[in-house]
């Protein structure tokens, strides 16, 4: 709507006070009839009001004169009562019009006021705010989304919001969604990426969140909708999971080639040993022991790698198994434990837990050895404890020895990351682990690990029976 100027406004109120002056002479002169032509004079009159407010009352005190004075000069024998309340209508009807137009005004300027403020919290918030009418016309838009969009305010208002801004690929679905959005009344409560394209072709991909925008009568008129730009996270995040896959790619390629070898080489070893003695033999072992530490390292890495990518979930787990299988893998070992049938909250991984704890009693302690595997329940928990009689762990030892890369003092120590895995491992579950000495105050004498599992079932009703099953000691040494 074109709004007049001040000189065009003087101009209109001048003619048509001309134009009223004009008809009092000839109605009066010429014509020689009343003032049946006054109804014009409420024109100007009320014009000026909503123009200027109470400058209407000199205007509505000019038009008032006119008529008497017109009366009196050209036809006093008609000037009446009537005439003088004419004159007197001109300026109260300026001074309501005046006094309407005041606070119209006033209103006007404490909404242009709201408006201003909210658009100015509109315009420093970091992402785009717009208000979309039911008819897909852009309503509002800040000035964030006006940059991120590459257009000038003035060219976004009016324009259909699908047409102009969403990609023609997404375009229909999203005038649909946004069509029965507007017919319930209720838009998605969810955050959720939605394109956009820029004034210069560029995609982008914004969160998007929205709501239904109702009017007086509670009927929804449009839709409030704010995007954050996350094109360049989306874009990082897919380069990452690229980079992932292909580092994951080249992992498994070399781990394959490494255990393939390692394989080969173990083979090879072991027929050495049968035929050679003394010292030969002796280096021969040492590089079986390096080949077996090579494969220990691929197989921590490989279980780092399935902790971080978490691929696999945690479930019921039958403990009494676990433990049994593990103790299976050493048979030439006195390993002693009695059974105690129990589930724990694990997953595929909890192995490597016994792998790492049973192997580490096994390597470092002389050839005999003893461990000994307990799994007590608890309210709620299990504590499982590996004891051995080996070199035990001095105290300042201890505090660090679940930390990454910290290695013992022994020279068969490993690489540091058996105990750091058994840790995470521990910790995923819900649990914890410590290490104490066998025997109070006496490192020398043995190591003691425990950790806690939490249990996944309730405690089992021992099976009927003349020869009871479990709480028999097992030793994997005749």
């Amino acid at each position: 709507m074109t709004t007049l100027t001040e000189n065009q406004r003087v101009a209109i109120i001048m003619a048509l006070l001309a134009i009223s002056v004009f008809l009092t002479y000839y109605f009066h002169a010429i014509l020689m009839l009343g003032t049946v032509f006054s109804h014009f004079f409420y024109l100007p009159i009320i014009l000026t009001a909503l123009w200027w407010e109470k400058r209407s009352v000199l205007v509505a005190i000019f038009l008032g004169g006119l008529v008497v004075i017109s009366s009196l000069l050209y036809r006093p024998d008609i000037l009446t009562l009537n005439d003088y309340g004419r004159a007197l209508m001109f300026v109260v009807i300026a001074f309501v019009v005046a006094s309407l137009s005041e606070q119209l005004k006033g209103r006007e300027q404490e909404v242009k006021k709201q408006r201003d403020l909210a658009q100015r919290y509109l315009d420093v918030a970091g992402v785009l705010f717009v208000v979309i009418n039911a008819d897909h016309t852009i309503r509002l838009v800040n000035r964030h989304g006006c940059e991120l969009l590459g257009y000038r305010e003035e060219e976004l208002l009016g324009k259909d919001w699908f047409t102009t801004v969403i990609p023609e690929a997404f375009r229909e679905a999203r005038r649909q969604v946004f069509d029965a959005a507007i017919a319930s009344g209720t838009a998605s409560p969810n955050r959720r990426e939605n394109p956009v394209v820029t004034r210069n072709g560029d995609e982008l991909i914004l969160a998007w969140q929205d709501t239904v925008l109702t009017g007086d009568d509670g009927r929804p008129i449009g839709l409030v909708g704010s995007g954050a730009d996350i094109t360049d996270r989306i874009r990082a995040e897919e380069a990452l999971r690229v980079a992932h896959d292909e580092a994951n790619l080249y992992l498994d390629i070399m781990a394959h080639d490494i255990n393939n070898a390692n394989a080969v080489a173990l083979g090879y070893t072991d027929l050495l040993v049968e035929g050679l003695e003394g010292k030969e033999r002796e280096m021969v072992r040492k590089l079986r022991g390096g080949v077996s530490r090579s494969i220990e390292i691929i197989q921590n890495v490989s279980t780092i790698r399935r902790l971080h990518s978490h691929e696999t979930a945690t479930r019921p787990v039958d403990l009494d198994a676990v433990i049994r299988a593990e103790i299976a893998h050493h048979p030439d070992a006195g390993i002693i434990y009695e059974g105690k049938s129990v589930r724990v909250t694990a997953d595929d991984l909890l192995p490597e837990v016994f792998t790492n704890l049973i192997g580490n009693s096994i390597k470092f302690g002389d050839p005999e050895v003893g461990v000994r595997v307990r799994v007590e329940e608890g309210n709620g928990t299990v504590e499982v404890s590996v004891e051995d009689t080996g070199p035990g762990v001095p105290d300042a030892v201890k505090p660090t020895l679940f930390t990454r890369f910290v290695r013992g003092t022994t020279a068969r120590s490993g690489k540091g990351l058996g105990l750091y895995i058994a840790r995470m491992l521990i910790t995923r579950y819900g649990g914890s682990i410590r290490v104490e000495d066998r025997v109070p105050g006496h490192p020398e004498c043995g190591a003691v690990f425990r950790f806690t599992l939490l249990r996944s079932d309730r405690p089992r009703e021992p099976p009927v029976s003349s020869a009871p099953t479990t709480g028999r000691a097992i030793s994997a040494r005749p």
